[in-house]
């Protein structure tokens, strides 16, 4: 477990004196974390950790409440988020880290401009992985071209897609896409029933939900995505060292720097700039609260944030991607449709 903070916070004591700040806008309100997939998973603990500490730094010290609007694998949320919802900094979005990407090879199909938000911070910065129970006949990187194993997911947008696809692509992976899930709770009692093998998403969600599978060795990691070794996932190897030439490598590139954005909360555009300041300084404190860290420590969750900058980077970075990398990937993705389930 490692707790490291990269964020500085921001003086607060300038607004201190201020009419706003003596009677604050967010006194009496109520701040809504929305979801934008079913309670249970790694996204919904994360931001249910947060609300319980998030209020108190926030002047005024407004009760603060997690809403799960599942859908489109979080673009319904995102999407009521940016066009909806209102604007005055009480209704924060925390999306799939990988919703940025499908919006830069897809623009036409969504409502929303993730280069846009304001981002606020990110809680942790996760590793993904493809995991897989012991039952599934893929148990290793060299199994998936020669058994078909299912894995579940909640909508083409979502990694739990987008990683298999490529895979199947690229590699010549034999793994069925099973769609129609809501979040990672659903996938997990799939797994359980045998319905599919696996799936993907961040290994939180096992070793916090079913730390018990971890445990045991009912699930176990085949393959991890990010920049860096996860001490937790010995022996799965980077998506990118799977890569077989330059383009592969850099596609790779991109969706291995999602993890910068794995738990980031961001707020529409059109709220106003003293909200933003607000809201960012008490996500900071937060992220450095005694209370929250001990928390998450108990619970074996991560805590290792970036700031609103970093993640704003991470999103202006996806933006300059070449053209023919975005090709290649829009070509893959373009009009599949996954399996219905496992046979």
């Amino acid at each position: 477990m490692r707790f490291t903070v990269k964020v500085s916070i921001g003086a607060l004591a300038v607004l201190a004196g201020s009419p706003a700040v003596a009677q604050p806008f967010y006194e009496g309100k109520t701040v809504t974390l929305m979801v934008g997939l079913a309670p249970g998973g790694g996204y919904d603990v994360y931001a249910r950790f947060l609300a319980r500490h998030f209020g108190k730094h926030i002047p005024g010290n407004p009760r603060v409440i997690v809403e799960n609007k599942p859908g489109a694998a979080t673009a319904t949320s995102t999407t009521y988020i940016y066009n909806s919802a209102p604007k005055d900094g009480t209704v924060l979005g925390m999306s799939l880290d990988i919703l940025p990407l499908y919006q830069t090879l897809f623009p036409d199909r969504v409502n929303f401009d993730m280069s846009k938000v304001q981002w606020i911070g990110n809680m942790a910065t996760l590793n993904s992985v493809i995991a897989v129970s012991d039952r599934s006949p893929v148990k290793k990187v060299a199994d998936m071209t020669k058994a078909s194993a299912a894995l579940g997911s909640n909508g083409v947008l979502s990694q739990t897609y987008i990683v298999p696809a490529l895979l199947n692509a690229f590699h010549g992976a034999k793994f069925k896409i099973v769609l129609g899930f809501q979040g990672t709770a659903q996938m997990d009692l799939a797994i359980e029933r045998g319905e599919i093998d696996g799936r993907g998403g961040q290994w939180t969600s096992f070793a916090v939900g079913r730390a018990d599978w971890v445990k045991q060795g009912k699930i176990m990691p085949l393959i991890q995505i990010g920049t860096e070794d996860d001490p937790q996932l010995k022996g799965a190897p980077q998506l990118s060292s799977l890569a077989t030439n330059d383009q592969q490598r850099a596609i790779y590139r991109i969706i291995s720097a999602m993890p910068q954005l794995s738990r980031a909360f961001w707020v529409a555009p059109g709220v106003p700039a003293d909200r933003i300041e607000i809201l960012r300084t008490a996500f900071t404190a937060a992220m450095k609260d005694p209370g929250l860290l001990a928390d998450a420590g108990k619970a074996n969750l991560e805590i290792s944030p970036t700031t609103h900058k970093d993640v704003q980077d991470t999103v202006a970075e996806l933006a300059r991607t070449p053209q023919q990398h975005l090709d290649v990937v829009r070509n893959i993705l373009r009009d599949k449709t996954g399996k219905t389930g496992k046979k």
